[in-house]
């Protein structure tokens, strides 16, 4: 039997999400939840991409970065004349093999589910890139699942579940602290964030990564020191 995993917000840091995966020991018997912003920021989107697009055990929701860059590129006229306002594009198109694969990776992403219930004998988790409440309701709204901050904001989470997002860095809900970022977990203990920063090493971000079997804390980092 496999371990199931959950991080989010790799933003490009293509290198990190492969340690991590050696960290973890990540193998075809275990599952991993990534909840959506793979892209944007770090310089190795195209790794990251082509190793979650590539393993049928990696389960990636739509985050707002893949929302906004699927809405941006298939505007051809945005495209023509708006530059896009994170890097992603032009690392993509600065080599041959990316650029010939944007296409397939503009697929993936549009495709990219918004949400995922997970139900286990102890408990039912909601995941979703920034909040699960809308999950229960029966018009989802897809702009509140991508960018609504209020979940974290009030710092509870919805009775009868445990959800868990990313979207918003921990190291912003624990006021800027000097310690390194880690998965925050709500004082009610219904809410759990695990975007701990991984694109931002000078503000102690990391890349966290949460195993739901055993709540165990795994992280990775660009600054070799933390």
């Amino acid at each position: 039997m496999g371990y199931t995993y959950v991080m989010s917000d790799i933003h490009g840091m293509g290198t990190l999400l492969e340690e991590m995966l050696e960290q973890i020991h990540f193998s075809e018997e275990d599952t991993l939840y990534i909840l959506g912003d793979m892209i944007d920021r770090g310089m190795e989107p195209a790794k990251v991409l082509d190793i979650v697009s590539s393993a049928g055990n990696i389960v990636a929701l739509k985050g707002n970065h893949e929302d906004e860059f699927v809405k941006w590129y298939e505007d051809e006229m945005l495209r023509t004349f708006q530059k896009y306002y994170y890097n992603t594009y032009e690392i993509l198109m600065d080599s041959a093999v990316t650029r010939e694969k944007l296409p397939e990776y503009v697929r993936f992403m549009k495709k990219l589910p918004l949400y995922k219930k997970l139900k286990t004998d102890k408990e039912c988790f909601l995941m979703a890139h920034a909040s699960t409440e809308e999950l229960l309701q029966v018009w989802k709204r897809k702009e509140r699942i991508l960018w609504d901050t209020s979940m974290v904001d009030r710092q509870r989470g919805i009775p009868g579940y445990v959800s868990i997002v990313g979207h918003v860095p921990t190291f912003i809900i624990r006021g800027y602290p000097r310690e390194p970022a880690a998965i925050w977990h709500s004082p009610d203990g219904r809410l759990i964030v695990v975007d701990c920063g991984a694109a931002f090493p000078d503000m102690g971000g990391r890349l966290g990564c949460l195993c739901l079997e055993t709540r165990e804390e795994f992280y990775v980092s660009a600054s070799r020191g933390i």
